[in-house]
């Protein structure tokens, strides 16, 4: 059973909860796969082979692990992430593990200065009509996201297409600058070749 959100809307004093549904490729445009087999018949499965030039392994045969200074294996739990200056940087919970406010409002462009890292269906909604409600003139909401307990932060967009389905957009800033037809931007200077330097495709 997927896990679901809770989602509360200060300003009017609701809430609603629902289950979220990733939308992957493979749902869309469907998916296909390349198969060998040996002369028996048999599936054949990619292994690697070691240093050594004479083991191999398959799936699943290859383990990460972080050693200490002492050359000592050290428990993920163990570590803590810090920034350039060595302050600890604190860890924010998972976003499935407290209600997320609905309170700030996002433009298209907004929205649109963002990339797409995925997209969630909401469905299973509990109190639909609130949902219904708070999509229903074309408004885009925003708000931070952490699908686990970690450092990284997304920005999440909730928003509902044409039809009314509500959908849940994670997404990272973007750096791209958009420009419109009237927008203009100095190009920069070509470098001088010598004609030395030139290769002459007529001769080839």
């Amino acid at each position: 059973m997927a896990r679901k959100l809770s989602f509360t809307i200060p300003t009017i004093k609701k809430d609603f909860t629902a289950a979220i549904t990733k939308v992957d490729r493979s749902k869309i445009y469907g998916e296909t796969s390349i198969e060998a087999f040996d002369e028996d018949g048999n599936l054949c499965e990619i292994v690697s082979i070691a240093n050594d030039g004479q083991t191999l392994f398959g799936k699943g045969g290859i383990a990460f692990a972080t050693r200490n200074e002492e050359g000592d294996f050290v428990n993920k739990s163990e570590l803590i992430p810090v920034t350039e200056d060595g302050e600890a940087i604190e860890e924010v919970p998972s976003s499935f593990d407290n209600p997320i406010e609905i309170v700030e409002k996002a433009t298209v462009e907004d929205y649109l200065s963002h990339q797409v890292k995925s997209v969630y269906l909401l469905e299973d909604v509990e109190n639909y009509d609130v949902l219904v409600n708070l999509l229903k003139n074309g408004d885009i909401f925003k708000f931070p996201f952490s699908y686990r307990k970690g450092i990284i932060v997304d920005t999440a967009f909730l928003l509902a297409n044409e039809a009314g389905t509500p959908f849940m957009i994670i997404t990272t800033p973007s750096d791209f600058e958009y420009l419109g037809f009237k927008d203009s931007s100095p190009l920069d200077e070509e470098t001088d070749f010598e004609e030395e330097s030139l290769l002459d495709f007529g001769s080839l």
